[in-house]
């Protein structure tokens, strides 16, 4: 059976199309056709790629959510699948990946009192409480209640959009992989204090 293509889409897409192609099988094809959008582009006097990228940033339909909260929302929600646990333990599980997400250094996190107290068995400095506080300004509790503002948010304001994002992206991990390089960054940047 054949997909019906909504008539809104058409005319939608009806501006779009050269005048010379008719029929609707071949409008779908070009216009489903990513090879034809770099020259729809540049035929519209965007010429980069980076001016695409910033074309569809800027007018992204996530772009209120932003792609950093859906992909923290993602890794929390995956968790609680598969290990059927809360948020909390889901939280701290992926809890270096969360802080990147959400533009923390996990190595500035105070991670509690047992924490702590192997921390300064390991630093002498850590022993006076104003370096500590200094090094470790971020207490652990207050980020996991700021991540989990954020996953209601997401869940609550727009939970159409992110199934349907997870939907489309459900074999992207390029941003998983770019944050765990990026924690990679960070601790060498903390052990070379």
């Amino acid at each position: 059976m054949r997909k019906k293509i909504n008539p809104k889409l058409i005319k939608d897409i009806g501006n779009t199309i050269p005048g010379g192609i008719t029929g609707i099988g071949v409008m779908t094809k070009y216009v489903n056709n990513w090879d034809a959008i770099e020259s729809f582009a540049k035929n519209h006097a965007v010429y980069t790629a980076m001016d695409v990228r910033n074309l569809i940033a800027e007018n992204s339909p996530i772009k209120k959510i932003g792609f950093a909260n859906l992909e923290l929302v993602r890794i929390v929600d995956e968790e609680i699948k598969k290990s059927k646990v809360a948020f909390h333990t889901a939280a701290l599980t992926h809890f270096r990946e969360l802080c990147v997400l959400s533009g923390i250094d996990p190595n500035t996190v105070n991670m509690g009192a047992n924490w702590m107290q192997l921390q300064k068995k390991k630093d002498k400095r850590l022993q006076q409480k104003s370096f500590a506080d200094k090094m470790y300004p971020k207490n652990y509790t207050k980020v996991i209640d700021n991540l989990k503002a954020r996953y209601n948010r997401v869940l609550e304001s727009n939970p159409n959009a992110y199934k349907e994002w997870c939907i489309q992206n459900k074999k992207n991990r390029q941003i998983i992989s770019d944050v765990r390089s990026m924690i990679k960054l960070l601790d060498k940047k903390h052990n070379q204090k």
